[in-house]
């Protein structure tokens, strides 16, 4: 069976080793104002595109606390503006979501960027972000697949579209606003567990994987992953990852710099029931503790040398989160700068083979 690739895809560009910033919507409470707060987290574009970042990502969470959370589709209309050349890429929790209302938003997003939007939609995993909406979680996957197939439906059809399934019916509906981008939105499907990753080769263009996932979980997946492409007879171009990041002068400087709000982090994320629910509680790391295999820690050399770990499980995408709630923003920057003149060049010379 030969391999398939999506229009937009060429020869030469597969395997080319990329990073793209992501930038948290999660508001630290301790600025003054959010205003303040998020003129700096869009000052971080031009620093990301000058360190040969080619996208900016988002991601969704709701009632977010001790942190507020942003809104993903206005905080994306609000990035388009700033993109200039740059892809921009939101994760969406689509169970918790109206297909026919989020289709219409994701293909406004990808008209206002000139054809540069990518969705990453999810499964979600908070338990009270479902309750709130009245969403029982143990419906996510059933709801999951079908909003994807009524999306795509709704963005492909000239037609009008009636579909009857378990949770949605639509009766002639047409959308008549289409996405701009050659070949349509990608779909980059956000996944952290087996049946998650295969659905993932199955009905997305790529695997996003977790910023949550440990190495020896990706070990899994990846493989789950690969020989679901197999049968599947794909062969996707970007294979991404979300990683948390600090790289600093020496590996001490970068962790000095990185635990305290990386463990706050995890602890509010913790108290939301996420490695319960994702990561596993073996996983679970104490305050002042470096989660094993869930961050590039440390100076240039020891970023190269865990990126290429990740890079032999056939990832080629790097989606880097350099700045939690609590990070002060010259380490934010520094770090950027560091990945763009000293990380990314290595690791565009190098190899990658994408396992298929």
């Amino acid at each position: 069976m030969s391999a398939k690739v999506t229009p937009e895809q060429t020869d030469e560009s597969i395997g080319k080793v990329r990073m793209g910033v992501f930038l948290s919507g999660w508001i630290d409470p301790s600025v003054p104002k959010p205003s303040t707060y998020i003129a700096n987290l869009f000052d971080r574009i031009p620093a990301a595109r000058a360190a040969g970042m080619s996208s900016v990502w988002v991601g969704q969470h709701l009632l977010g606390h001790p942190w507020p959370v942003m809104d993903t589709s206005v905080y994306l209309g609000r990035l388009a503006a700033e993109i200039g050349d740059m892809e921009m890429g939101g994760v969406y929790l689509l169970p918790l979501a109206h297909p026919i209302r989020l289709a219409e938003s994701l293909v406004t997003l990808d008209n206002i960027s000139g054809g540069k939007f990518i969705v990453a939609p999810a499964l979600g995993w908070r338990p009270a972000e479902f309750e709130a909406m009245g969403v029982p979680i143990n419906e996510r996957a059933a709801r999951f697949s079908e909003s994807l197939k009524i999306m795509k439906m709704l963005w492909y059809s000239d037609e009008p579209v009636s579909y009857e399934g378990r949770f949605y019916k639509l009766d002639k509906v047409q959308m008549v606003a289409k996405p701009e981008r050659p070949g349509g939105i990608p779909i980059w499907i956000g996944a952290s567990s087996v049946p998650a990753v295969q659905r993932a080769a199955r009905f997305g263009d790529s695997w996003l994987g977790s910023s949550h996932s440990p190495f020896v979980t990706l070990q899994e997946l990846s493989g789950a992953y690969s020989a679901e492409l197999t049968v599947q007879g794909k062969l996707p171009k970007r294979r991404p990852l979300l990683r948390h990041c600090m790289v600093a002068d020496t590996d001490k400087q970068a962790e000095e710099r990185f635990t305290e709000a990386f463990t706050a982090y995890y602890k509010a994320l913790g108290n939301w029931g996420i490695f319960k629910e994702v990561i596993g509680e073996q996983h679970a790391s104490g305050d002042g503790e470096l989660p094993p295999g869930r961050a590039i820690v440390g100076s240039p050399k020891t970023a190269i040398a865990q990126l290429k770990r990740y890079m032999e499980l056939g990832f080629n995408e790097f989606i880097f989160q350099v700045g939690l709630p609590g990070t002060p923003e010259p380490y934010v920057r520094e770090s950027m700068e560091m990945m763009g003149k000293e990380v990314l060049p290595y690791l565009q010379g190098a190899k990658v083979d994408l396992k298929v």
